[in-house]
């Protein structure tokens, strides 16, 4: 065994026990929120703190200027819809402590600072520092559209925009894109069967996320999955749901990335923002008006990585809600898309089947799901309807991701550098992309921006005009 693998064993054999701590010694801290990150108005701020505590007060504190730090709001504790089918009639909920970030730092001038929370009953607090930036350096593209054509000249224009005044590059690449028939393998895990003992049917999250990390080892895209794991996924199950603090109430959207950073970093010393992208997306990043559009989830699958999506219920039905593993999406020229998921929940589950099964759900433009029309055998909302409102994204780990195609032919490329220049003002990027000759497409143009704080964030544009086959 390699000397940082037996450093890691040693470190996890100690520290597992305690990835769920015992209920009063949790101290305060920030979570969902990565040391160094880049945060912007939306964002939403999460605590963790003993049960017991009457409220969390949050504040953020900028670090270059004097006076009292700006107070972003107190929570004295809400319920929130947690992801865990099985958890009765009222559906998984957990008390939870956060804010989001809005007026309260709306103007305030960009750089770093410290996000506080602060327990109102012992004056306890944790915090973590972050870059707030009220216009992030994110270049969304203007031209071309999604899946455009390639025009008479056999080229596209393109045109990627930030809003952020302290760019100090913006570029632009492209890549092969994968066919819709070119679906992931993700490794068929069943919650019942692996999450049981630790969560009876609440484990779909620790489950999914497992799946997707036991997929990016077997495909050689990441070395996450720790050899202590090698042929046994139920501690690996076991191990993630105590990290990410799951119980019999299900896990949280805070504590599906927190949970998930926690346990790379204690079986790989991985780190989020550095060894690796870890993306925590909900509705507030959404286009549709109930949760991700067709073309967000394409475009998100596209630029590979392990995606995990999360349903809910939508106001009118009762509580639910569902993670599941991304395996493809396939466009349809009437605006809609097919998903494909590994649904690690399998129910009725007579004889206790051990593994998780292949689904395939019509997502339309405003983000809802049909869901009954898929037939699960679980969940029956009035509706029939869910909407995909959450999404975890884990890509760029270190090597990079096996994320084009493969070309029809060995001389033809699959990806490169899309040639243009920089606006004056650095704010705008404008390039063409030629496709090379021979190249059957479609492709995903990718900006990279950059500001002067060294935060880098990327924006994708699927093009090709190319749409998949309705399943029968």
């Amino acid at each position: 065994m390699k000397l940082r693998s037996a450093l890691l064993l040693v470190a996890l054999c100690l520290l597992v026990p305690s990835l769920a701590p015992a209920q009063d010694t949790i101290p305060v801290r920030v979570v969902g929120t990565f040391n160094g990150q880049l945060v912007t108005l939306k964002h939403k701020v999460y605590a963790e703190v003993p049960p017991e505590s009457p409220g969390v007060e949050f504040l953020f504190v900028p670090e270059d200027r004097t006076g009292d730090p700006i107070v972003l709001g107190t929570d004295r504790g809400h319920l929130e819809t947690a992801f865990g089918p099985d958890c009765g009639e009222r559906g998984c909920r957990k008390r939870v402590f956060s804010v989001k970030l809005g007026r309260q730092l709306k103007g305030l001038p960009e750089g770093w600072g410290q996000l506080v929370a602060r327990d109102v009953g012992t004056g306890a607090a944790g915090a973590v520092r972050v870059y707030w930036d009220e216009t992030p350096p994110r270049a969304a593209f203007v031209t071309p559209r999604f899946n455009a054509a390639v025009g008479r000249g056999g080229s596209y224009r393109v045109i990627a925009h930030s809003a952020d005044e302290n760019i100090v590059a913006i570029t632009v690449k492209w890549k092969l894109a994968l066919t819709f028939d070119h679906g992931r393998d993700v490794p068929l895990f069943e919650q019942h069967f692996l999450g049981y003992d630790f969560a009876q049917h609440a484990a779909c999250v620790p489950t999914t996320v497992s799946a997707n990390l036991q997929w990016l080892q077997d495909t050689g895209q990441a070395d996450v999955v720790n050899p202590i794991y090698d042929g046994d996924p139920k501690k690996l199950v076991t191990d993630m749901g105590k990290a990410m603090q799951t119980n019999t109430s299900g896990t949280t959207g805070a504590g599906t990335q927190d949970g998930t950073s926690f346990f790379l970093f204690f079986t790989e010393a991985m780190l989020p923002g550095q060894d690796y992208t870890l993306l925590h997306l909900g509705s507030s990043d959404a286009d549709g008006s109930a949760g991700f559009t067709p073309q967000q989830m394409l475009e998100e699958f596209q630029a590979g990585g392990a995606v995990s999506v999360g349903f809910h219920n939508q106001a009118t039905d009762s509580s639910f809600g569902h993670f599941l593993a991304l395996t493809n999406v396939i466009l349809n020229a009437d605006g809609t898309a097919w998903i494909a998921v590994m649904d690690p929940n399998v129910e009725p589950n007579p004889g206790g089947q051990t593994t998780g099964e292949y689904r395939l759900f019509k997502l339309h433009t405003n983000g809802k799901i049909d869901w009954t029309a898929a037939n699960p055998g679980y969940y029956t909302p009035t509706s029939g309807k869910v909407k995909l409102d959450e999404l975890l994204i884990l890509r760029d780990f270190p090597p990079p991701s096996l994320t084009a195609a493969v070309a029809g032919a060995d001389d033809v490329p699959t990806s490169g550098e899309v040639s243009g220049r920089l606006s004056d003002d650095h704010r705008t990027f404008q390039g063409v992309f030629t496709p090379p000759e021979g190249s059957p497409g479609p492709w995903l143009l990718i900006s990279e921006s950059t500001d002067a704080s060294g935060h880098r964030e990327t924006s994708f544009r699927y093009v090709g005009g190319k749409f998949g086959t309705t399943p029968d």
